[in-house]
């Protein structure tokens, strides 16, 4: 994983990079987010310390840095989370003061996963919903592409993946899927469809909207009925 550091302090940078370094990532250190500009090109991460926290990020998005911002330092790591939270940023991890700092940065990096769910049926959203949040996902619900698009739109909204109905109102699943997966602006976004359609017509338009799969919601809903009735 290409993992970009930022940080005020010379300590947590260096010492970051290292334990980073050593469980085999790739990492690019800089004080001066302004250098990191040229390393964006497929990172994944950038750790920044709260002298960085407000600087760093917008300067890296708005030069096309789709990863995820988390917040690195010194203290307890609720507090830290707090910090993050309050700065808008994806998640924290306390900084290495143990052997474990890759094991809980992996943690910090996969944590808190956002998906959108977009579809016109509430009650297979409401489905979807309660068993991704009960795996620690965080859950938007948009019943149309015209809501979908307001929150893919921003920063702290914008999800890692979209659940996506193939049929809905005004501008279908394929039309939506086309949207984003042609905007540099989303490039990070995993699009699935979420479909009780054929499997065959489902995968051809995975194919020609350049979906990352699909899933069945003749499944999700049996599976339902199994374990409820």
């Amino acid at each position: 994983m290409k993992v970009l550091i930022c940080c005020e302090s010379e300590l947590v940078l260096q010492v970051s990079g290292m334990a980073l370094e050593a469980a085999g990532h790739e990492v690019v250190l800089e004080r001066d987010p302004h250098a990191l500009v040229p390393a964006v090109a497929g990172a994944a991460v950038l750790l920044v310390d709260t002298g960085r926290a407000k600087q760093a990020p917008a300067l890296l998005r708005d030069r096309g840095f789709t990863g995820r911002a988390l917040l690195v330092g010194e203290g307890a790591q609720e507090e830290l989370a707090r910090a993050a939270t309050e700065l808008k940023l994806d998640g924290a991890v306390a900084a290495p003061a143990s052997d474990d700092f890759p094991k809980r940065f992996t943690v910090a990096v996969e944590s808190r996963r956002r998906v959108l769910i977009v579809d016109d049926s509430e009650i297979v959203a409401r489905l979807l919903q309660e068993e991704l949040e009960a795996k620690g996902f965080e859950i938007h619900y948009a019943p149309d592409a015209e809501k979908a698009t307001s929150i893919i739109l921003k920063r702290q909204t914008r999800p890692d993946l979209i659940l996506l109905d193939v049929n809905m109102p005004k501008v279908d699943g394929a039309q939506f899927c086309r949207f984003v997966k042609k905007n540099e602006m989303f490039k990070s976004i995993k699009v699935l469809f979420c479909s009780g359609e054929e499997k065959e017509k489902v995968q051809r338009l995975v194919q020609e909207c350049g979906a990352d799969g699909f899933i069945s919601k003749d499944e999700l809903l049996g599976k339902w009925i199994v374990e409820n009735a």
